[in-house]
């Protein structure tokens, strides 16, 4: 596969502001009001975020995710510029907020058009997030893609809204917007479209349909009607969906059961998935999942397309050396792997029936 310079490194302002928000929390825990109580709802929430930061590594050198809550996320110099969703604590949102690195790496698949072909096929993105890989798929001629995530509003918003600005808004409304400073969702155009909580908007439909896009909450296991009524009709096509993707939603293995079910549900017959997945998720994880796909439960058949070394930063070898590297890694020695490799592996697999 032929990779250009990564479409977004984290400088080191960056990485030195990251690092001084989280001594910020520390600070806060140690100079807190003596009143209050040690184990307050705050100082958990604190408690856990800098836990979960400090696990997947994102403040370190080999740090698995992109980006800061609340921030844009330019990919490819404005190609794609994507708002990352400004949410509180608990593990769902903590995964919202941030473009990962298996992310990345599915978008230089569909960039590539190598194992994935989205050219005028249907796509779903499960546990979009920011909704890197589904909005790419537009950018390169599928014939619709459905953006999905956790129904819990705010994750469901900035969906909503990235949509909106890189389908929806034209590059004259989008210079009028940013000369008076007024943001997307105050637009008249935008509550329009958006403000209204019925997916059977008329004007929203028409819409998602001349952009060939549109963005749903979704929770894994339960009815995929709408995934599958906002997709154009045809007599040409079955019903369904040609490409299912999955960029790092392997984190709970009890939820692993309800994503193949909705996977099953809206996969098209002929039909395939590309996960790809971060191996700070564990190894185990993984293999759990795919043993489930190919069980007789769900029947799938799979296989291990890469396992990708994603560089460091300040990275200085070739694009054809750091492939040579990702090529000499066996599945095999992933249990070995130190914190730091794991951080900067991504595995990609494909799922068919």
């Amino acid at each position: 596969m032929t990779t250009n310079k990564p479409a977004y490194t984290r400088t080191p302002e960056q990485k030195e502001q990251a690092r001084l928000k989280r001594l910020e929390r520390a600070q806060r825990r140690g100079d807190g009001d003596s009143s209050s109580s040690p184990t307050s709802s705050n100082q958990k929430a604190s408690d856990y975020l800098d836990g979960f930061e400090q696990s997947i590594g994102l403040f370190g050198d080999a740090q698995v995710a992109n980006g800061e809550a609340g921030q844009i996320f330019d990919y490819n110099h404005g190609h794609l510029q994507l708002h990352l969703a400004n949410v509180g604590g608990g593990a769902v949102k903590l995964m919202s907020h941030f473009v990962w690195n298996a992310a990345l790496v599915m978008a230089e698949y569909i960039e590539s058009g190598q194992v994935i072909d989205v050219q005028g096929k249907r796509v779903i993105e499960f546990g979009a997030g920011a909704a890197l890989p589904g909005l790419l798929c537009v950018r390169r001629g599928a014939a619709f893609a459905t953006l999905t995530d956790y129904p819990d509003p705010a994750i469901v918003h900035n969906l909503e809204r990235n949509w909106f600005e890189n389908l929806v808004e034209t590059s004259e409304e989008k210079q009028a917007r940013l000369e008076t400073k007024v943001e997307s969702t105050h637009t008249t155009r935008y509550t329009t479209l958006l403000g209204s909580s019925s997916v059977n908007n008329k004007e929203r439909h028409d819409c998602e349909q001349r952009v060939k896009c549109a963005v749903r909450g979704h929770a894994w296991g339960e009815s995929v009607q709408e995934m599958l009524d906002c997709l154009p009709e045809s007599s040409e096509t079955s019903s369904g969906y040609d490409w299912i993707l999955m960029a790092d939603t392997l984190w709970v293995s009890e939820g692993h059961g309800a994503l193949l079910s909705s996977c099953q549900a809206v996969l098209s017959p002929g039909g395939r998935i590309l996960v790809c997945c971060g191996l700070h998720t564990g190894y185990n994880t993984v293999q759990r999942f795919m043993a489930l796909a190919r069980s007789s439960t769900f029947g799938f058949q799979g296989r291990l397309v890469e396992i990708r070394r994603v560089p460091q930063w300040g990275e200085t070898r070739t694009a054809e050396e750091q492939r040579r590297e990702s090529a000499q890694l066996k599945e095999e020695d992933m249990e070995k792997f130190t914190v730091e490799d794991r951080n900067r592996t991504v595995l990609v697999y494909e799922l068919w029936k």
